[in-house]
């Protein structure tokens, strides 16, 4: 077995595993971070169209509460204009007059609450709308973007179907016990399982630890996988397997 020919092979499959472990974080990590963050904006927009909602709502209660106590009032008045007719002393007149003005001046100050009420309404209804139109087009935006997110998904699914191919075909003319090592680096390595050797500044390309020239030595021998002592990855020379 010629050892810089099997890390020639691993280089090249590193490659693959590399950009399949890079479209699968896209799509377990980021895609759903981001969709997570456009359906979170899409909550806040929609808060605030309920907020609006909410103080209409509450508006129009106010409204119908004062045109109840008006409606009271009114009827007051009628009560106490029929009594009036029925009082026989003159002190009970004047009494029933001063109710009747004193509901009367009730009934101007309660009319108007309802017109200033009528105004805040109309004023809330205005923002109300145009809150909600808002809404609707941002509504339409995130979802248009979330339907993209989506539909990468799918690509990306597609693309690490196709890379998953390649390996399989690659894998099979690697040597097994050589293939077990690094497939075991390349788990608990956050997919790199090899790191290139600067040669001119002496250390490892993936972690930046020194690689003394002993080590470089070893490494250059081809008799056995050489392992960073840092980063615990198979180091290998650029330069000499592009020579392959």
């Amino acid at each position: 077995m010629d050892l810089k020919i099997e890390l020639t092979k691993l280089v090249h499959l590193q490659e693959l595993d590399l950009e399949i472990y890079k479209l699968k974080n896209e799509k377990e990590n980021e895609i759903p971070e981001q969709l997570k963050q456009l359906q979170s904006q899409l909550e806040k927009e929609k808060q605030k169209v309920v907020s609006f909602e909410q103080n209409l709502k509450a508006l129009q209660v106010k409204r119908k509460d004062k045109e109840i106590d008006l409606a009271s009032k009114e009827e007051a008045i009628k009560k106490a204009q029929t009594q009036l007719y029925q009082l026989k002393t003159n002190k009970e007149y004047q009494a029933k007059l001063a109710e009747i003005a004193s509901i009367k001046a009730d009934i101007s100050v309660l009319e108007e609450e309802v017109l200033k009420i009528l105004d805040d309404i109309e004023k809330e209804e205005k923002k109300y709308n145009e809150e909600k139109e808002k809404f609707l087009k941002e509504e339409k935006k995130i979802k248009d973007e979330q339907d993209k997110l989506k539909e990468k998904i799918k690509e990306i699914d597609n693309k690490i179907l196709q890379l998953t191919q390649q390996r399989q075909a690659k894998i099979k003319e690697i040597d097994l016990d050589i293939l077990a090592k690094y497939e075991k680096l390349l788990n608990t390595r956050q997919g790199i399982a090899m790191a290139a050797v600067d040669i001119e500044n002496e250390n490892c390309k993936v972690c930046n630890m020194r690689v003394t020239a002993q080590k470089i030595n070893e490494i250059k021998m081809y008799k056995e996988l050489i392992l960073c002592e840092n980063c615990v990855r198979i180091l290998y020379i650029h330069e000499d397997l592009t020579a392959q």
